[in-house]
């Protein structure tokens, strides 16, 4: 029986929270993304989605049907990574397009053609939001944009300064002869927009951007400890083949390079019963690598790519994508 019709102008923007887990041991941060968010409506249903999961791009293809005998005009949105400065400014973070208030470079299209959505960009201190603080002295919303925080800094007066400080902003005792200083709130950002699903339409949206991911360095003891095998479901065939890779490496540190791809499945609840059909494609990227993550009946399908199929799927937990490279490399993400 389809849901009882009701006002399109009663959806609102969910405002979803991502969490931003940073890894000990020589590694980045891996900050979470997903995929599009709005609070339950029970009118449009999520009828496929095709999910593409890879070091340097993420690429999602859904098809959206409305189920009920009226338009639904509902607010769509797509949550940025929060970036808290207290915690990842001394990290080995390097944000794909760092200078940009687009760091993943996000894009999107609806049945082919692209849209412009809004960005809204928040800061807080705490719970405590220093968004119009931040506008009012011209300082970045994302603490990790330095150059613009070194510029901003030079032109602060005293005053202005001691105000930034006792906000919880800056450190206390931190000054603008000293450069440069860490900025300590976090910002919030999304892209939005109204989207409108005709009756018994059905709508096709996608969007891409590029993944924050983790790096961390890695050994075969490393893998094998029992929560990290647990966290990546890495199986024993899985840990024979970092092995091999390890015995191979020529780097003088005994280590791998780890990268883990973060994504969010779990906020697709929101929309009216299981998605139809779930295809997730994983791509390591060179033969050589290793890849892990938590899906039984993987296949393979190709020299570096997997995938995994399910029907009527409701997401059960997120994804991490483990993804193990031979060889030395640069430490940070790319």
């Amino acid at each position: 029986m389809p849901a009882k019709p009701r006002s399109a102008a009663a959806t609102l923007l969910a405002a979803a929270l991502l969490c931003a887990p940073a890894r000990a041991n020589d590694s980045a941060a891996e900050l979470d993304a997903g995929g599009l968010v709005l609070v339950p409506e029970p009118g449009i249903a999520l009828a496929s989605e095709d999910l593409s999961i890879g070091l340097d791009r993420i690429d999602v293809s859904y098809v959206f049907r409305n189920r009920v005998d009226e338009s639904r005009t509902v607010r769509i949105a797509f949550p940025l990574p929060p970036i808290d400065g207290r915690l990842l400014s001394a990290s080995a973070l390097k944000l794909p397009q760092a200078e940009r208030a687009n760091f993943v470079g996000f894009t999107a299209t609806v049945d082919g053609r692209p849209v412009e959505p809004a960005l809204e960009e928040r800061a807080f201190v705490g719970e405590r939001e220093v968004t119009d603080l931040l506008r009012r002295h011209g300082l970045p919303f994302n603490p990790l944009r330095f150059a613009d925080l070194a510029a901003a800094e030079k032109r602060l007066g005293q005053a202005d300064w001691a105000e930034l400080v006792k906000a919880g902003l800056f450190p206390e005792g931190a000054s603008t002869t000293e450069a440069p200083n860490d900025g300590l709130w976090r910002s919030e950002a999304k892209f939005h927009w109204l989207q409108t699903f005709p009756p018994g339409t059905e709508v096709r949206i996608a969007h891409s951007y590029a993944p924050v991911s983790g790096f961390h360095l890695l050994d075969p003891k490393e893998a094998a400890r029992a929560g990290y095998r647990a966290t990546y479901c890495l199986d024993g065939a899985g840990l024979a083949a970092i092995r091999r890779l390890h015995a191979r490496a020529p780097n003088a540190s005994g280590h791998l390079r780890a990268f883990v791809v973060p994504y969010i499945v779990t906020t697709a609840r929101n929309w009216a019963a299981p998605i139809g059909r779930f295809t997730l494609t994983v791509d390591k990227g060179t033969p050589d690598a290793v890849v892990s993550f938590c899906r039984t009946g993987v296949r393979r399908i190709g020299p570096t790519t997997f995938r995994w199929e399910a029907r009527d799927y409701v997401p059960d937990h997120d994804l991490r994508i483990l993804i193990v490279l031979p060889g030395p490399g640069p430490m940070g993400i790319r």
